[in-house]
């Protein structure tokens, strides 16, 4: 009888030990199972908007004051008469035309048309004389200035302004503006005459047209007329 008794427990607990061993190795994850995926990241564009506006620029010690708004870009008014230019005569020379101008002395000039060149004729009557000269019966234009009418500006010991502003000299003071000098100057337009005076011996309409800067076609009577 103890002999099938104990034969009866040794069977349990072999089959405990069995089922138990079962369970574990069941229970045991497999390393598949063990690994955690990790979530995938998208980064994210962040738009960065400034949130300090630009500091205003103030006066310090260092620099000149600021102008008010309304005189900032005031133009000093000047007292000066404009230089006068006045034609004296137009002809030839070897049929190169020429125009003598007399200025004021002590004027500046300058030509503002190209192909026309002006130069010094020295001194007739008080008055610089200029021998210029060009094309044909063509207009050109002359700028006369005078050097000696100066725009009369501030006198400051400081004329530093800080970046972005410039110093005015006429209301002594720093702007934002630039600063816009009209020097005393005087444009005059002038017209060389024409060195071909026989238009008329030119028959053909190719041929008037071909001497264009002396001559122009008449078609309605057919003739090469004298440009006026």
């Amino acid at each position: 009888m103890k002999k099938i008794f104990k034969t009866v427990v040794f069977s349990t607990l072999l089959l405990g030990v069995l089922t138990a061993s079962c369970n574990l190795v069941m229970l045991t994850p497999s390393p598949e199972t063990m690994l955690t995926p990790i979530p995938s990241f998208t980064p994210t564009k962040i738009a960065l908007t400034a949130t300090q506006a630009i500091p205003t620029a103030s006066a310090t010690p260092g620099f000149a004051p600021f102008c008010d708004s309304s005189s900032a870009s005031a133009a000093p008014l000047v007292q000066c008469q404009p230089p006068l230019a006045e034609e004296s005569s137009t002809f030839c020379i070897k049929k190169d035309p020429y125009n003598l101008i007399l200025i004021d002395k002590g004027m500046t000039y300058q030509v503002l048309t190209d192909g026309f060149k002006c130069t010094d004729g020295g001194i007739q009557d008080g008055k610089q004389l200029l021998t210029c000269t060009g094309q044909y019966s063509a207009y050109f234009a002359l700028s006369v200035c005078d050097p000696a009418c100066a725009v009369p500006t501030v006198e400051a010991a400081v004329t530093a302004c800080p970046q972005g502003y410039n110093y005015n000299t006429f209301q002594g003071c720093c702007s934002q503006e630039a600063q816009q000098v009209a020097p005393n100057c005087q444009a005059y337009e002038f017209r060389t005459t024409s060195c071909v005076v026989r238009c008329f011996e030119f028959q053909k309409e190719g041929k008037c047209k071909r001497n264009s800067w002396a001559c122009t076609w008449n078609e309605k009577d057919k003739v090469c007329e004298l440009r006026k």
